[in-house]
């Protein structure tokens, strides 16, 4: 009995060590899948640990609660900012730079105009358009200028009820929505539930060859200064962006959806180390037009803070997880299923651009996917 434990502790050990590999190392299954697991080892090292104390082992007690404690601290992270894992710029203190900036916004004024009814003018390729309707156009006035409520959801091949997304929309009051795995069946469902009323500019990305079960959306109260429905190259469902005008600066907003490494782990690692790119100056933008000054980034990542890749993408593209940055625990998004099983792990994220200040976050339940949406209160 002593030493399977010893067996155990060794092999939860190195799987615990896969954290800590390089950049780019975590490129191979089931290398990915491991990693995005780890938090899940606090149940069997519990397990091991309850089991040497009955049998005396003391040894492999010890070994067990040392690594029982690095898992719950690497939990505990999201609640007490505990060692960042992309370094001191992942932390809500770099917003100091910006805090004359966001300390004012509960006096700003809304925001200065409500969405137009005409059509945007900017031609862009079938399936792909920034869509707007002509009627009941909701305004844009109700929220601060400086506040804005994001919410992003993986519909699992258009198959996540419609009416539910809407509701949510509508009962949190959310100004951008992304959304990934959209087909044209679930956009026509939205459409008839209303949420074109509510929000009526549409950014889609064109259908390709590299789809990852569907393409990635963006629902917008307000309407884009500027807008692309293919804004990155990567091997994947194309990325759409946005350009939003608030009186505290230009924000870009996209919705993402890196490779799922079930369709090529080397594809998804390079998809997530582009993922940086988005808040680089060199992104593409209109012509003569001033980079942002900040950055929203939403979608299904397929990993989470464990994956050094997705770290080193963090640190490189100055971008912060909301989930993270608030401090209230982690916000685990899947599996969402309707057995007892509650989510496991986070893999759906909000990042953010310093500047931003992440307020509030919740976990939103929707039928027929299997993520769980995120939801967040930003103050700009």
């Amino acid at each position: 009995m002593n030493t399977l434990l010893w067996i155990l502790l060794g092999l939860i050990a190195l799987w615990m060590a896969l954290r800590f590999l390089p950049a780019g190392a975590d490129w191979h299954r089931p290398l990915v899948e491991l990693i995005a697991l780890i938090d899940l080892l606090a149940v069997p090292l519990l397990v091991i640990l309850v089991c040497a104390i009955v049998i005396q082992a003391w040894p492999q007690s010890a070994l067990a609660l040392i690594e029982l404690t690095l898992v719950t601290l690497w939990r505990l992270q999201y609640r007490f900012h505990l060692s960042s894992p992309t370094g001191s710029g992942h932390r809500t203190g770099l917003l100091s730079n910006n805090r004359h900036r966001t300390d004012t916004s509960n006096k700003a004024d809304a925001y200065a105009d409500s969405p137009k009814s005409n059509q945007l003018n900017q031609v862009t390729p079938d399936s792909a358009q920034v869509h707007t309707e002509t009627r009941d156009l909701a305004p844009a006035a109700s929220h601060p200028a400086l506040s804005l409520r994001v919410m992003t959801l993986n519909c699992r091949y258009g198959k996540a009820d419609a009416q539910t997304i809407m509701e949510q929309v509508q009962s949190h009051d959310v100004d951008v929505l992304a959304l990934q795995e959209v087909n044209s069946t679930l956009l026509t469902h939205l459409q008839k539930a209303g949420m074109r009323q509510i929000m009526p500019y549409l950014v889609e990305g064109p259908q390709t060859q590299n789809d990852n079960g569907g393409r990635n959306a963006l629902f917008s109260r307000l309407e884009p200064i500027w807008h692309q429905p293919s804004g990155l190259d990567l091997e994947a469902s194309a990325v759409p962006l946005m350009l939003l005008h608030t009186q505290a600066g230009t924000i870009r907003v996209a919705s993402i959806h890196p490779k799922s490494p079930q369709r090529g782990a080397r594809q998804w690692g390079l998809g997530i180390e582009r993922l940086a790119l988005l808040n680089s100056e060199k992104t593409a933008a209109a012509p003569d037009m001033e980079s942002p000054a900040f950055t929203v980034i939403m979608g299904d990542c397929n990993a989470n803070l464990h994956h050094p890749t997705f770290r080193a993408m963090l640190q490189s593209g100055r971008l912060r997880d909301a989930s993270l940055s608030l401090g209230c625990g982690p916000h685990p998004t899947f599996p969402h299923c309707q057995a007892l099983l509650p989510p496991l792990i986070e893999i759906d994220h909000i990042l953010v651009s310093q500047g931003i200040r992440v307020e509030s976050m919740k976990v939103m339940k929707v039928p027929h996917t299997d993520h769980c949406g995120l939801l967040a209160q930003l103050r700009l």
